[in-house]
Protein backbone atom coordinates (compact mmCIF):
# COMPACT_ATOMS: atom_id res chain seq x y z
CA UNK A 1 0.00 0.00 0.00
CA UNK A 2 2.85 2.20 0.97
CA UNK A 3 4.82 1.46 -2.30
CA UNK A 4 1.46 2.81 -4.34
CA UNK A 5 1.11 5.64 -2.61
CA UNK A 6 5.04 6.76 -3.43
CA UNK A 7 4.71 6.18 -6.75
CA UNK A 8 1.53 7.74 -7.51
CA UNK A 9 3.15 10.85 -5.38
CA UNK A 10 6.47 10.24 -7.92
CA UNK A 11 4.38 10.44 -10.99
CA UNK A 12 2.42 13.64 -10.08
CA UNK A 13 6.45 15.20 -8.98
CA UNK A 14 7.18 14.32 -12.90
CA UNK A 15 4.46 16.61 -14.33
CA UNK A 16 5.13 19.28 -12.13
CA UNK A 17 8.97 19.35 -12.85
CA UNK A 18 7.97 18.62 -16.36
CA UNK A 19 6.48 22.23 -16.11
CA UNK A 20 9.52 23.50 -14.23
CA UNK A 21 12.09 22.11 -17.13
CA UNK A 22 9.48 22.96 -19.66
CA UNK A 23 9.45 26.90 -18.25
CA UNK A 24 13.29 27.30 -17.67
CA UNK A 25 13.56 25.91 -22.05
CA UNK A 26 10.67 28.73 -23.24
CA UNK A 27 12.81 31.38 -21.01
CA UNK A 28 16.18 30.47 -22.41
CA UNK A 29 14.63 29.87 -25.99
CA UNK A 30 11.99 32.82 -26.31
CA UNK A 31 13.17 35.67 -24.21
CA UNK A 32 15.66 37.29 -25.96
CA UNK A 33 13.60 37.33 -29.22
CA UNK A 34 10.79 39.04 -26.82
CA UNK A 35 13.08 40.93 -25.70
CA UNK A 36 14.57 42.17 -28.97
CA UNK A 37 11.17 42.26 -30.42
CA UNK A 38 10.28 44.82 -27.33
CA UNK A 39 13.37 46.70 -26.96
CA UNK A 40 14.24 47.72 -30.77
CA UNK A 41 11.76 46.86 -32.93
CA UNK A 42 8.46 48.42 -31.83
CA UNK A 43 10.40 51.38 -30.25
CA UNK A 44 12.23 52.54 -33.40
CA UNK A 45 9.72 51.09 -35.68
CA UNK A 46 7.23 52.84 -37.75
CA UNK A 47 3.35 52.14 -37.10
CA UNK A 48 2.88 49.58 -39.91
CA UNK A 49 5.49 47.83 -37.52
CA UNK A 50 2.98 48.49 -34.61
CA UNK A 51 0.18 46.90 -36.11
CA UNK A 52 1.55 43.97 -37.67
CA UNK A 53 2.34 43.11 -33.67
CA UNK A 54 -1.09 43.91 -32.44
CA UNK A 55 -2.54 41.80 -35.42
CA UNK A 56 -0.37 39.09 -34.59
CA UNK A 57 -1.27 39.19 -31.06
CA UNK A 58 -4.73 38.97 -31.51
CA UNK A 59 -4.89 36.39 -33.03
CA UNK A 60 -5.61 32.89 -31.18
CA UNK A 61 -1.78 31.43 -31.49
CA UNK A 62 -0.73 34.82 -30.71
CA UNK A 63 -2.48 34.31 -27.70
CA UNK A 64 -1.42 30.96 -26.93
CA UNK A 65 1.91 32.47 -27.21
CA UNK A 66 1.55 35.09 -24.80
CA UNK A 67 0.07 32.47 -22.33
CA UNK A 68 3.05 30.79 -22.59
CA UNK A 69 5.32 33.49 -22.09
CA UNK A 70 3.65 34.70 -19.32
CA UNK A 71 3.02 31.12 -17.21
CA UNK A 72 5.89 28.91 -17.95
CA UNK A 73 8.59 31.63 -16.72
CA UNK A 74 6.36 31.40 -13.73
CA UNK A 75 6.75 28.22 -12.90
CA UNK A 76 10.41 27.56 -13.10
CA UNK A 77 11.36 30.92 -11.67
CA UNK A 78 9.46 29.82 -8.25
CA UNK A 79 10.98 26.49 -8.47
CA UNK A 80 14.54 28.34 -8.38
CA UNK A 81 13.26 30.64 -5.48
CA UNK A 82 12.23 27.31 -3.72
CA UNK A 83 15.47 25.56 -4.77
CA UNK A 84 17.12 29.13 -2.85
CA UNK A 85 15.03 29.04 0.38
CA UNK A 86 16.29 25.52 0.64
CA UNK A 87 19.61 26.17 -0.15
CA UNK A 88 19.38 28.92 3.15
CA UNK A 89 18.05 26.49 4.84
CA UNK A 90 14.67 28.44 4.99
CA UNK A 91 11.69 25.82 5.22
CA UNK A 92 8.47 27.50 4.50
CA UNK A 93 5.17 25.49 5.61
CA UNK A 94 3.35 23.67 3.06
CA UNK A 95 6.13 24.99 0.34
CA UNK A 96 4.93 22.74 -2.06
CA UNK A 97 0.89 23.96 -1.60
CA UNK A 98 2.49 27.45 -1.49
CA UNK A 99 4.41 27.35 -4.86
CA UNK A 100 2.51 25.37 -6.93
CA UNK A 101 -0.81 27.12 -6.22
CA UNK A 102 0.60 30.48 -6.78
CA UNK A 103 1.91 29.39 -10.41
CA UNK A 104 -1.31 27.51 -11.29
CA UNK A 105 -3.30 30.78 -9.92
CA UNK A 106 -0.75 32.74 -12.24
CA UNK A 107 -1.10 30.39 -15.42
CA UNK A 108 -5.12 30.58 -14.74
CA UNK A 109 -5.06 34.44 -14.38
CA UNK A 110 -3.40 35.00 -17.58
CA UNK A 111 -5.58 32.33 -20.01
CA UNK A 112 -8.54 34.09 -17.98
CA UNK A 113 -7.25 37.33 -19.37
CA UNK A 114 -6.59 36.59 -22.76
CA UNK A 115 -9.11 34.02 -23.74
CA UNK A 116 -12.12 34.71 -21.45
CA UNK A 117 -12.32 38.37 -20.09
CA UNK A 118 -13.48 40.49 -23.58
Amino acid sequence: MKNKHIQAQNANGKIIKGLFALGGTWVAIFSPIILVIMAFIIPFGDATTRSYVLKIVTTEIGKVFLVLMISLPIWCGLQLILTILHEHKIYPKREKLLFLGLALAWTLHAIYILFIRI
